[in-house]
């Protein structure tokens, strides 16, 4: 079996504040953000890193991000975002399961979630039609918690992913396994396109390849 990231319940904290979430998370196992499909990181590629835990049956992250120029007009639900502006995006895949989600996250908070049946790539996706491509992928009936801030180096992102949502075949118990990846587009205003970066090891730059995510075990006890 593949070795995986141990991931424990978060403590309890007095306060909803920013600055309680944070402190939380200290400790935790923290994912680097970075281009392991590149020999060599672009130039303009900032920094970040993703701490995670539990908290209840969610898994929690924090993201911490370096960022040059934080922008994204985008302000609605389920509105793509990645082409617009500045965007965390979160990967979830119960091992074992087909189907698995996408989470996007802008620095004022919008939220967009995907569920895909299998493999993104294998889905005709039509960008140059009318009809919008991922509505049949848009998740509406229910929202992950997702709050975002932006502060003098970049800006965090806190999130709580629901797990009894994402595992679909069956209930996620103490020992369940996971795999995440976090990916993000950092844009910067004047400038054609994004850098991308992603915690996984991709050999390529394709956020969707599930089977080089990092696994998670999750350890409610």
């Amino acid at each position: 079996m593949s070795l995986a990231i141990p991931v424990a319940p978060l403590p309890s904290i007095a306060g909803r504040d920013w600055d309680s979430r944070r402190r939380s998370f200290r400790g935790r196992p923290c994912l680097d953000l970075g281009q392991p499909w590149r020999r060599n990181p672009e130039s303009l590629l900032s920094l970040g890193q993703v701490r995670l835990g539990l908290s209840g049956m969610s898994l929690a992250l924090f993201a911490i991000l370096r960022d040059r120029d934080v922008f994204n007009p985008v302000e609605h639900f389920n509105v793509p975002a990645f082409p617009h502006g500045d965007v965390l995006e979160i990967f979830a895949q119960p091992e074992g399961q087909a189907a698995y989600y996408e989470f996007h996250i802008t620095p004022s908070g919008a939220l967009c979630q995907l569920r895909w049946p299998g493999p993104m790539r294998d889905i005709p996706l039509d960008w140059d039609g009318p009809a919008d491509p991922l509505l049949p992928y848009k998740i509406s009936r229910w929202r992950c918690r997702a709050q975002a801030r932006v502060t003098r180096q970049g800006w965090e992102v806190h999130a709580e992913i629901p797990l009894k949502r994402v595992f679909e075949e069956t209930a996620p118990w103490d020992g369940s396994r996971i795999r995440i990846n976090v990916g993000r587009y950092d844009y910067t205003r004047g400038r054609l396109k994004p850098v991308l970066s992603a915690t996984a090891p991709l050999c390529e730059r394709d956020f969707h390849r599930s089977h080089e995510w990092q696994l998670l075990e999750l350890r409610f006890r």
